[in-house]
């Protein structure tokens, strides 16, 4: 039985544009899509400590830029809302693209008392305050 040219150039322009396909999706910027407990907080980037404005989901346009050259503090994501930078709590968002969380110390809750089920991996990075 003869090859088939024509089967096997057509097998490796799939591979081809599969390849490119995935490398273009890998490269797009990141969006936060969905906002998580109806409401989130913007913080000013360069003092997380400082709320700017509060978006409900009702406020949220269906997707934020985010800027993955920016330095920001652990635990922020800086997004593009309106055209102006803020900050925003990685665990307040979904975005369409995974992203790992460092631990955020602030946030842990009962800290001294021991791990359960309910707790695994809470406060496993930090160290907490001793008196």
């Amino acid at each position: 039985m003869p090859s088939m040219p024509g089967r096997r150039h057509s097998a490796v322009i799939v591979l081809v544009l599969l390849a490119t396909a995935a490398y273009a999706a890998e490269e797009r910027p990141m969006h936060v899509t969905k906002l998580r407990g109806g409401k989130v907080w913007l913080y000013d980037c360069q003092d997380s400590s400082t709320k700017l404005k509060e978006v409900s989901e009702k406020e949220f346009g269906g997707s934020w830029p985010i800027d993955p050259e920016k330095k920001v503090e652990a635990g922020l994501l800086p997004v593009t809302v309106d055209g102006k930078p803020y900050c925003v709590r990685v665990y307040s968002v979904e975005t369409d693209k995974r992203i790992n969380a460092t631990s955020e110390c602030g946030a842990l809750v009962a800290a001294n008392t021991p791990k359960s089920a309910a707790t695994r991996g809470v406060g496993e990075g930090c160290q907490p305050n001793k008196k």
